[in-house]
């Protein structure tokens, strides 16, 4: 049996806050999970797993010149996460070094076969973590029942390499 989960975070630049639960940015680039031209939000459950799943994506830039980072917390809708195992996962979802050309498409099917807001899938940075990264899909009517109910600076601590 799943968790109920009703509450995700993301970290993003500030300056984008005004499309936060839009997809927007994932729509102009793609990612790891979703298409160029599909719009999709990245998400947590925990602030800390959107933390690391942010830092792994820098490509060498250092953290202390970043732009303001915030961290938005988001209600959902109750029981709108379908959770994924690994086993339901298409072989090849965790390589780092490679985004198989499938899980864009894997995503887009398991939306539509769920008709769910949000898929759960566990982490490639912490594969061992209760923690889950959450999609949430922009197009399923249940988005406009989202919302934001936090957004605060996010802090980097000096401690932290690179920062």
């Amino acid at each position: 049996m799943q968790p109920s989960v009703n509450r995700l975070y993301r970290i993003q630049s500030d300056s984008h806050r005004d499309t936060i639960l839009d997809g927007i940015g994932a729509q102009l680039r793609g990612g790891r999970w979703n298409r160029k031209g599909r719009p999709m939000i990245y998400t947590a459950t925990t602030p800390e797993l959107c933390f690391l799943e942010y830092i792994v994506h820098l490509e060498g830039t250092p953290l202390a010149d970043l732009p303001p980072l915030i961290l938005c917390e988001i209600k959902i809708p109750d029981n709108a996460i379908t959770f994924l195992r690994t086993d339901q996962l298409p072989v090849g979802w965790n390589d780092p070094e490679v985004t198989p050309a499938g899980l864009a498409q894997f995503t887009d099917a398991q939306f539509r076969q769920h008709g769910t807001l949000c898929l759960a899938l566990p982490s490639d940075v912490v594969p061992l973590s209760p923690s889950r990264n959450v999609l949430i899909d922009p197009l399923h009517p249940l988005r406009a029942e989202c919302q934001i109910i936090r957004i605060e600076s996010y802090p980097i601590d000096p401690r932290l390499p690179t920062a």
